[in-house]
């Protein structure tokens, strides 16, 4: 289970909201990830990330409308030869990354769904799927008129 204390998440939620009214912002989804939370306004297309600590913490937003892509990253760990033969793949991975591309700079800006320093590898299927879910989600977004087979048969829907 990703959170013991219901008591803290509700907090969390609750100051997201007051973070969302002083910014102006109506959320219609949002996801914690231990350390953070990101939600979207989608009417806004805005999506807010801050980190959760004593207080939500360092926030940002990303404007979809300025995004060209939206990417899964996966980041592993050196595998020496033979650890494979010891270790299954996933067991090298290091960090799932939701990556936005923006249209008119080259900038890039990583959002961590999963860093195996915080996570337990028993989460990283669920987290792996939210981050794919989201991309999804974004993706139609940002391209609306884009061929969602193309995600398809990129194998970036969930449960894929």
């Amino acid at each position: 289970m990703l959170y013991k204390n219901i008591k803290s998440v509700k907090k969390v939620f609750l100051k997201l909201s007051e973070l969302g009214s002083r910014l102006n912002l109506s959320f219609s989804s949002h996801v914690m990830l231990i350390d953070k939370v990101i939600a979207l306004d989608g009417i806004k297309r805005k999506l807010l990330v801050a980190k959760v600590a004593d207080d939500l913490e360092s926030p940002y937003t990303i404007e979809l409308n300025e995004v060209k892509e939206i990417s899964i990253r996966k980041t592993y760990s050196n595998i020496k030869p033979g650890e494979l033969n010891k270790k299954k793949f996933n067991e090298f991975l290091e960090t799932i990354l939701l990556q936005f591309e923006f249209k008119n700079q080259d900038k890039k800006i990583g959002v961590p769904f999963y860093e195996s320093d915080k996570h337990g590898i028993q989460n990283l299927d669920k987290l792996e799927r939210n981050a794919r879910i989201w991309q999804m989600i974004l993706s139609k977004m940002i391209n609306p008129k884009r061929d969602m087979n193309q995600l398809t048969n990129n194998n970036i829907l969930p449960g894929q």
